[in-house]
């Protein structure tokens, strides 16, 4: 019997879909057909998606826990709760804290970079979940067969107070997400401006 797959928010989803290898083809990323619909009642998330190699389209379908919340209330939240994600293994957020850093040197405009250093940091804060009190991540941090095979080839790359070291080289998510906040906040209230053009 297939396990169902837990989650903590439908931004935690995303970042699955980001992550995930296509069953057919092997590659990916999912791409979203519609935003996850959120079943605050059931306490789930489905959301339907296209592999952008082989534009297989499937469904998903969460479990939630804690119950979810609508996805408008949600923010940039991943997880709201210290235990780690059981979707998204901990080389799978490096790697996705990877992307978004180069995503965020790619941007030229100053709130777009600050959107993306702060999901950055919160792929990275994550990660340090899974950490005990070694240095080193205990095995079931990892459940992606990629994962298992950077830790066995690069365990440095895995160090507890690198990861930490990495985390203090960013903005604090504080100010990060209230300058974000603040972007959303000026780009919605200027929008009828092009209209008086």
């Amino acid at each position: 019997m297939t396990l169902p797959l837990v989650a903590h928010t439908s931004n935690e989803v995303r970042y699955y879909l980001m992550v995930t290898a296509c069953a057919r083809c092997g590659h990916g990323p999912w791409i979203l057909q519609q935003d996850p619909v959120v079943d605050v009642a059931a306490g789930a998330v489905t959301a339907r998606a296209r592999c952008k190699t082989c534009s297989l389209e499937r469904e998903f379908s969460f479990q939630c826990s804690p119950p979810p919340r609508p996805a408008d209330a949600e923010g940039e939240s991943i997880n709201p709760i210290g235990e780690p994600s059981r979707i998204i293994d901990l080389g799978q957020w490096l790697s996705l804290f990877y992307l978004l850093l180069e995503s965020a040197s790619a941007e030229t405009l100053p709130p777009a970079v600050r959107r993306q250093e702060y999901r950055a940091a919160l792929c990275l804060s994550e990660a340090l979940k899974f950490y005990e009190q070694d240095e080193l991540p205990p095995a079931s941090a990892f459940f992606a067969q990629a994962s298992r095979e950077a830790f066995h080839e690069h365990p440095e790359n895995f160090a507890q107070q690198k990861l930490r070291d990495m985390l203090s080289r960013l903005p604090s998510l504080t100010s990060l997400a209230g300058k974000a906040d603040r972007d959303d906040h000026a780009r919605n209230a200027r929008w009828w401006r092009f209209w008086k053009r």
